[in-house]
């Protein structure tokens, strides 16, 4: 008879308890349910813990999109995103994105390991210091180096991100702290207790239900009432609704505050969507510009003004201006303000409700006019772009114009406009805004300031797994062919996890191929004679559609207009059913996003010399730049050219 052996607990024959379990019980905690990013050595036991406890890990090919996805998770789920890194290079892979979740104030959480802080300051393996990297790009950066303080910063961490502004909070575990037994101190000799350290300062599930919630407060009852009788008593208002109606889900109360002062709302960002743009009371951005004349009061809503802004908000300073914002970090004091207040959108709009009722408050005589005007506006503008796409609809190879209201017009006819879109090509960016009725906020993704490219991947796979819906409607990532050169194989994470994404590939040669025609001469003859051969290019027809349909992926290949929708409605009949889809659509090279031809941009090339410049160039700086003395030239005035059209060889040409 054999004997039966003793069970042997856990921690006699292995590291146990550890921290990483008291990290996935600060996650399990605050109701994370996912977690983007890559592994290593330092953090393995970070990683298991937190897969043991439940949480799933979706392991990424990058760290970079991780923190993508991150944020893209938390847009579309409502709560904290959390990626996690390893030490060195995991750590600098994230900072651009980072970044980009700082500038977006969204609220994530980054998990790092770190080295052992013995070997601090010295040439140790991957060495990497968060506290001085990312001080100035977060919310917060804290270093935890002994046990006792893990799960105080970690909830110190979620707390501090969803603190408006929101934003990124990062940490760093020490292997020191990691390998540390966690066991019971002993009795400090002048304090008399045990856990004398940061434990202490931790207090499980410390607002009970709300633990996970962020804050929310109202604003000041008087200021409240005037920004009322302000509203009702201007004849053309217009709102502008920010990020901060999206992140204190205030859609509902912001709709229900139009339809009773009868006043258009502007999406900006996040916010597109908080009053659906296929609404009569719906703006966008270029009819809202187009209106600007007759307005005569704007309310900023959540919004943090940027230079995407009317520049930083040069247009609100023209008018009265009142300002509502969950804090006074975005309250923009760059332009006269007429009223500040500081609160939560959500409460502050239920208050002007409650407050309109209570008084029995009746828009003031001329609002539908105002209403009716402004639809005008829009639909003259709807009517004019889609006219000009209209004149691209053969025109080989594809025009961005065209594509993007091809696009649009798919996602209205399959999903009722419902779609998640994530806007990362540069050129695309451009044109596909004005064709999007976004129906709901967070809808529309982009990088906020850091206008950068590559987020796009990652940020669809946080989107697809943030929201349930996109398996009925998949998530669409609008991609240029240079941001698939940085972040495009984790397309193969998308595919691993089934997920439903189309990831749309507008193949125009590269980084801005576009100045080739437009200021570099079509042999790119303003650089020297050793770059010409692809100047600024990247080679052109890679067939991305061709690399991710050998490793599983639905794949199409778009060459002329005519095949855009039926390949779009095979590639997200494809994603619902679990095949994430790359659709490759080779793009007329030479047409641009308009930024090319702005002011701005021709202070990035005036060191080119005249005579190198192309054609097309010439006219935009014979346009933009008026303060040389083109008269005295004797160059004579040229025709300001329009981004839509085509660049011809001759214009191509100095």
């Amino acid at each position: 008879m054999s004997e039966v052996k003793e069970e042997i607990p856990l921690g006699k024959r292995e590291h146990y308890p550890n921290v990483g379990k008291y990290i996935a019980d600060c996650l399990k905690e605050q109701e994370v349910e996912v977690v983007f990013g890559v592994p290593g050595g330092h953090l393995w036991q970070i990683w298991d813990e937190i897969s043991n406890a439940g949480i799933k890990m979706v392991l990424m090919r990058h760290e970079q999109a991780g923190v993508y996805a991150a944020e893209a998770y938390s847009k579309a789920a409502g709560k904290p995103g959390v990626a996690i890194a390893t030490v060195g290079p995991g750590v600098a892979n994230t900072v651009s994105a980072v970044q980009q979740a700082y500038l977006s104030c969204s609220p994530v959480i980054v998990l790092y390991s770190g080295v052992e802080f013995q070997h601090d300051r010295s040439y140790t393996i991957q060495p990497s210091y968060i506290e001085d990297l990312f001080r100035h790009i977060t919310k917060g950066a804290y270093r935890c180096t002994a046990p006792e303080v893990v799960r105080p910063f970690v909830t110190r961490a979620f707390k501090e991100a969803q603190v408006y502004p929101k934003g990124p909070v990062v940490l760093e575990f020490s292997l020191s702290a990691l390998l540390t037994p966690i066991t019971d101190r002993p009795l400090h000799p002048l304090l008399g207790i045990t856990r004398y350290m940061g434990d202490a300062l931790y207090s499980p599930k410390w607002r009970k239900e709300e633990t996970s919630k962020p804050f929310s407060s109202g604003g000041d009852p008087v200021l409240v009432e005037k920004t009322v009788k302000m509203l009702y008593e201007a004849k053309c208002p217009q709102i502008f609704a920010g990020d901060g109606v999206h992140w204190a889900d205030a859609q509902d109360e912001l709709r229900e505050l139009s339809e009773l002062a009868k006043v258009p709302v502007c999406g900006r960002r996040a916010g597109r969507g908080a009053v659906p743009e296929n609404s009569p009371l719906a703006l966008d951005s270029r009819t809202s510009r187009a209106a600007l004349k007759p307005t005569d009061l704007f309310i900023l809503i959540g919004m943090k003004v940027g230079i995407f802004d009317f520049y930083y908000g040069r247009e609100f300073g023209r008018k009265k201006a009142i300002q509502i914002n969950e804090s006074g970090e975005h309250i923009w004091q760059y332009f006269p303000t007429e009223l500040a207040v500081v609160g939560n959108p959500k409460v502050v709009l239920r208050q002007m409700i409650e407050y309109i009722k209570a008084n029995n408050l009746k828009p003031p005589e001329g609002r539908d006019e105002w209403l009716q005007n402004c639809q005008k506006i829009r639909e003259e503008g709807d009517k004019s772009v889609r006219a000009k796409a209209e004149t691209y609809k053969d025109h080989t190879p594809v025009h961005f114009g065209y594509l993007a209201e091809e696009i649009w017009d798919t996602i209205e006819e399959l999903y009722d406009g419902k779609t998640r879109i994530m806007i990362d090509g540069f050129t695309i960016s451009d044109y596909m805004p004005a064709f999007i009725k976004a129906r709901y906020s967070g809808q529309v993704m982009d990088s906020s300031e850091q206008a950068g490219v590559g987020h796009g991947i990652g940020m669809a796979i946080g989107a697809a797994f943030g929201d349930p819906e996109t398996r009925h409607r998949p998530v669409l990532a609008l991609m240029g062919d240079a941001g698939m050169g940085i972040s495009g194989f984790d397309i193969e994470s998308a595919l691993r996890y089934r997920l439903p994404i189309v990831y749309l590939v507008t193949e125009n040669r590269g980084w801005m191929g576009s100045l080739k025609w437009s200021h570099y001469g079509k042999d790119w003859q303003a650089l020297g004679a050793q770059d010409r051969e692809y100047g600024e290019e990247c080679l052109i027809d890679i067939r991305y559609d061709k690399m991710f349909e050998l490793i599983g992926c639905h794949s199409e290949y778009i060459e002329k207009p005519g095949e855009i929708g039926p390949a779009l409605k095979r590639a997200f009949k494809a994603a619902e059913g679990g095949k994430t889809a790359v659709v490759q659509v080779k793009m007329d090279a030479s047409v641009s996003n308009r930024q090319n031809y702005s002011l701005t941009y021709q202070l990035c090339f005036m060191h080119i010399p005249w005579d190198r410049l192309s054609k097309r160039g010439k006219a935009l700086r014979r346009n933009q730049c008026r303060w040389y003395a083109w008269d005295e030239l004797g160059i004579p005035e040229m025709p300001m050219p329009d981004p839509w059209e085509p660049v011809s060889d001759e214009e191509a040409q100095p």
